[in-house]
């Protein structure tokens, strides 16, 4: 039986202790779940000590040997042989650039031929060298291990027999005194010496270009060659329009690598002078680095120099990038 007055809802008192009812249960603090401790199987616990030492080894060693030694050549520039601050290294440094007896202008002098020689005769022989082996000239494959075996010959051995071949006993030796009344000794006399050295570094330093260079070439497409062809392109088309534009990479990594090394560019001055650089004026900048080290223990002098030209070679090599990045190159 119905109360009265409530139209058929339950009374305001049952409605009360429902509504107290759905409160509790949607405030009632939910059962969390029981976390459980992960298991780690042995091997995996190993594996990750073994990663942990492995990575820490190389970690260490770059701390070390990379960053302290970078910090503290910096830190010698500006110091003398007892510690003091000074600006001297570098005063003396600028004299030796400026000064016309300074021996690291003519180190300087000496570094640059060595460059450009690297970038601009052996770098373009190597590319028309590794474009007639492309071609498939008449023995390509033997010119193709004749270049490159200066590279697989150890140094030493080689600048023995350059040494001998270019003496005054050798075969040079006695073709120049045929020819001329007193031949200099090429290694020996100052104004043979470095572009002697020079002549060694073009004949043994095609390996490498070549060899990167005809693999680049071995990539290109025959059909677009065929083409070419077949709307008469000669050569020099062919060379400038499509072999150029698609090993263009290739080219731009080689020039980009070479322009790191502008102020460490050098030749086996050692091997081939032994010791007789102050007569012969061939040093350059790495080889004058080493004598200061290793005759005199002048490291303050020597991480001021370090100091200015890699101040002076970081914005040169990000210049010559932005240069080679401005020429696209072609897709294929």
């Amino acid at each position: 039986m119905q109360r009265g007055g409530n139209c058929g809802h339950p009374p305001a008192e049952d409605r009360i202790l429902e509504t107290e009812n759905v409160k509790t249960e949607e405030f009632a603090p939910a059962e969390l779940p029981v976390r459980r401790k992960k298991h780690v199987s042995p091997m995996r616990r190993g594996q990750t000590v073994f990663l942990t030492v492995m990575l820490a080894v190389p970690i260490v060693q770059w701390f070390i040997f990379w960053l302290y030694v970078n910090i503290n050549t910096i830190l010698l520039g500006f110091q003398t042989n007892v510690g003091t601050w000074t600006l001297h290294n570098f005063e003396m440094l600028f004299y030796e650039l400026t000064a016309d007896d300074g021996v690291l202008g003519m180190a300087l002098g000496n570094t640059l031929k060595y460059f450009f020689t690297n970038v601009f005769v052996i770098m373009v022989l190597a590319v028309i060298i590794s474009y007639f082996m492309f071609r498939r000239i008449a023995g390509a494959g033997a010119f193709r291990i004749i270049f490159y075996l200066p590279a697989l010959i150890s140094s030493v051995a080689m600048t023995a027999v350059f040494e001998a071949f270019v003496s005054p006993t050798g075969p040079v030796g006695w073709i120049l005194e045929r020819i001329m009344e007193n031949p200099p000794e090429l290694l020996a006399d100052s104004r043979t010496a470095t572009p002697t050295i020079l002549f060694y570094c073009v004949w043994t330093g095609f390996g490498t270009n070549i060899l990167l260079f005809t693999g680049a070439m071995n990539r290109i497409p025959i059909s677009l060659l065929e083409s070419a062809k077949l709307d008469g392109a000669g050569m020099g088309r062919e060379v400038v329009s499509i072999i150029l534009p698609l090993i263009w990479p290739t080219i731009s990594t080689l020039l980009i690598l070479n322009c790191t090394s502008v102020f460490s560019a050098s030749g086996p001055i050692l091997l081939l002078e032994g010791g007789r650089d102050e007569f012969t004026k061939t040093t350059t900048i790495g080889y004058w680095i080493f004598n200061m080290v290793y005759e005199y223990s002048s490291y303050n002098m020597v991480s001021a120099t370090g100091l200015f030209f890699t101040c002076i070679g970081v914005p040169f090599i990000l210049l010559v990038r932005w240069l080679v990045e401005l020429i696209p190159a072609a897709e294929y």
